[in-house]
């Protein structure tokens, strides 16, 4: 299969489908299986953004209701927000990401009793499962390969939109999520084909 150009920093290959479609074969076999098509099909993919506009992971939703998402990540670089130092963040559900290729650093936060306990340098490589509760905060540090090779399968349970956000590790202050006002801008102008 040719590779496919789906926007300016994703280009899809038979061996980023093979990687996904045997990771949802093994993980994910409700969605199973998994074609080309459903793979290429441009309308599908979110290019994210950074905090500068860079591109920092694509998406791929296989499927989304208020139960459970499962979507494939692609990522290009770390998942860190904080300008000055740590900024973690929790998600709105809890999850596991299988790690199909490559691999990745990260820190993780837990505020019990109004102390913040920090695990840091947790690595996570091929093969391996990233168990990731509601309460816990975490930042991805470090990829361990290079831009765009490595792929996670992320199986989230139920969620509660609007019930994440950040943890100061310094102080153990917890705040909603900030909104960036120019996140839709970026947003759009990785994803020229939604």
């Amino acid at each position: 299969m040719d590779p496919v150009l789906i926007a300016p920093g994703l280009t899809l290959t038979t061996a980023l489908y093979e990687t996904a479609a045997a990771g949802i074969d093994v993980y994910a076999a409700d969605l199973s299986p998994f074609s080309w098509e459903q793979f290429t099909a441009p309308m599908s993919w979110w290019l994210v953004p950074d905090g500068s506009g860079r591109l920092s992971k694509t998406e791929l939703t296989l499927t989304e209701d208020r139960d459970q998402t499962v979507k494939i990540n692609v990522w290009y670089a770390p998942d860190i927000r904080g300008t000055d130092g740590p900024l973690p963040h929790s998600h709105p559900w809890p999850f596991e990401s299988q790690i199909l290729a490559g691999g990745y650093s990260e820190d993780r936060y837990l505020l019990v009793e109004g102390q913040v306990r920090a695990e840091t340098g947790r690595e996570h490589g091929q093969g391996s499962a990233n168990t990731v509760d509601r309460g816990l905060y975490h930042e991805v540090t470090e990829l361990h390969s290079a831009p765009g090779a490595t792929v996670t399968l992320m199986l989230c349970g139920r969620g509660e939109r609007g019930t994440w956000g950040h943890l100061d590790p310094a102080t153990g202050t917890l705040t909603p999520p900030r909104q960036d006002d120019l996140f839709p801008e970026r947003l759009r102008a990785l994803n020229p084909h939604r």
